[in-house]
């Protein structure tokens, strides 16, 4: 548009009064009611220019509408002009009002003297019942107010149309003639978008977890897309729908990250439940403590095995002080580690076999095979 071109005053706008096509003005930079003509106030049902730029005056605006108000702006500074249907809800009036609306822009001022600031000129058409379908209308509203990205694009990738909520976080569609393929440039790996388009292509529905570039950076959305046939022109087009899952990848990767930090300090854990000790000339000791389930006895076998294969060891005692009460797993796992210890050519004993572990021994039916047993560590050392 003309930014040099003098600003209209409401003198200048006192002829449209006499028209009868609803005509207002909306001071863009304010987001507030400037002007209106009788037919507007009818359409309206206000009495009064003052009374209807006073309504709402205490209540902002939903996203939906700032955010079609700023496409609008950045279309109108591009000298583009808007035709619209848009539905009103008059105060007092039976029903909303829906109306064929042709908005552009244009520079106004309340006295002559002062400098121009950018506004939206409306020319409203209101529909008859016969040109209104519910359905539309209601799918209308509720394209405009929900939080999902909804895009529609042509084959080239140009976007033909885009919901609040998408043009807050991908942008304005293209201008018109400006040939951009704005769906491969909304995707951070453009491996998926050819995916996408070849799945569309054989009439599927893509669906996954996509890399987006936002107004506010990259960030994760889930990506559904199918092929939807142009209304307007009957050439198959893509609808793209979009819901941010940040948050969620963002928590799935913490619980993921707590998960790793819980094994390596399980993992810790149970090394350090096994430590092999040096405590003579060829002997080493293995204390076993706490529960011996299958994951402590092969802690245990690795770390024991790991000290008999690089070292000169003549005999291995399994202190069973801080052991729980062996069951028939534990049994098992303590016969394998004396089996594997004998085979090394290594003799195994046993320390701190106090009386409630000889019950539980027996009770597992442990087959020592003549391994020798002691009352404390000490005592077998003093054997050896």
């Amino acid at each position: 548009m003309d930014l040099d071109r003098k600003p209209c005053t409401p003198d200048d706008l006192l002829v449209l009064d006499r028209l009868r096509t609803p005509m207002w003005i909306v001071d863009l930079p304010q987001a507030a009611r400037w002007w209106c003509n009788r037919a507007g106030l009818a359409m309206w049902n206000s009495p009064s220019l003052a009374e209807w730029s006073g309504r709402n005056a205490g209540h902002s605006p939903s996203a939906a509408t700032l955010t079609r108000m700023e496409n609008l702006r950045r279309r109108f500074e591009r000298g583009e002009v808007a035709t619209e249907r848009w539905t009103f809800y008059p105060d007092g009036a039976p029903a909303p009002v829906v109306a064929e609306c042709r908005a552009s822009g244009l520079l106004v001022a309340d006295r002559p003297d002062e400098p121009g600031r950018l506004a939206m000129l409306v020319e409203a058409r209101p529909l008859s019942a016969e040109e209104i379908l519910a359905e539309e209308r209601r799918g209308y509203e509720a394209l405009r107010h929900i939080g999902e990205l909804v895009s529609y694009y042509a084959a080239t990738g140009e976007a033909l149309l885009r919901n609040p909520a998408a043009i807050r976080a991908l942008g304005d569609p293209v201008a018109p003639g400006e040939a951009q393929d704005q769906l491969l440039a909304g995707f951070v790996e453009p491996a998926q978008v050819a995916e996408l388009r070849a799945c569309v292509a054989a009439d599927s529905v893509y669906r996954a977890d996509t890399l987006v570039r936002t107004t506010a950076g990259e960030r994760w959305y889930d990506t559904e897309a199918r092929v939807v046939l142009d209304p307007v022109t009957g050439k198959r087009g893509v609808l793209v729908t979009q819901r941010d899952i940040a948050e969620r990848r963002a928590h799935v990767e913490e619980l993921e990250r707590s998960r790793e930090l819980l094994a390596a300090q399980a993992e810790e854990l149970r090394n350090l439940a096994a430590p092999v000790i040096r405590v003579g000339a060829g002997v080493l000791a293995l204390p076993l403590i706490g529960e011996l389930d299958r994951d402590r006895i092969e802690v245990a076998l690795a770390a024991l095995l790991e000290r008999t294969g690089a070292e000169r060891v003549s005999r291995v005692v399994l202190d069973l002080t801080g052991a729980a009460d062996i069951d028939e797993a534990a049994a098992e796992g303590l016969l394998r580690i004396l089996r594997v210890v004998r085979l090394q050519g290594v003799a195994p004993a046993l320390s701190g076999v106090h009386p409630r572990l000889v019950h539980a021994i027996l009770a597992a039916r442990l087959d020592l095979g003549g391994v020798p047993c002691f009352q404390t560590l000490e005592d077998a050392l003093r054997v050896g």
